[in-house]
């Protein structure tokens, strides 16, 4: 008997930890549509510029992976939540992809009442003349 107990605490230790890292875009959807408008481009020899470059890309949690606007998937190496107690911001999912770029996400409307939109930024890390890139992100649900 003291097994069968043993092995139904662990169940639900396991259960509500799972159940607590979930990523809170999932209940809206697990496939997302993310925009850019912007690139704030900077260069190895010159300051950072803001540039007009716009673009989408999938995100597919499902499947685990982003595909680009020119249709290349690219995997999801990890993601995670952070919340930080006291916060205006609710709770950041944050995805780190296999290319070494970094999205940051928040909800627009952390409620969910007037708005499913998440907004944030991309990091892409680049390794030529360009140094860095940042794209301003509105992500919404695919419905």
């Amino acid at each position: 008997a003291d097994m069968k107990s043993f092995a139904a605490s662990v169940f639900l230790l396991v259960a509500s930890v799972a159940h607590a890292g979930e990523n809170p875009m999932w209940p809206t959807s697990l496939n997302w549509t993310c925009a850019f408008s912007s690139v704030n481009r900077c260069e190895r020899s010159v300051d950072c510029e803001m540039v007009a470059a716009e673009g989408e890309f999938a995100l597919d949690y499902r499947e685990n992976s982003l595909t680009d606007e020119e249709g290349a998937v690219h995997r999801i190496r990890r993601h995670y939540v952070q919340t930080v107690v006291g916060s205006p911001i609710g709770s950041e999912v944050k995805i780190e992809l296999d290319t070494n770029e970094v999205i940051w996400l928040s909800a627009a409307d952390g409620a969910g009442v007037f708005s499913d939109n998440w907004v944030g930024a991309m990091l892409s890390p680049k390794a030529g003349v360009i140094v860095q890139e940042l794209r301003p992100l509105i992500c919404v649900p695919m419905k």
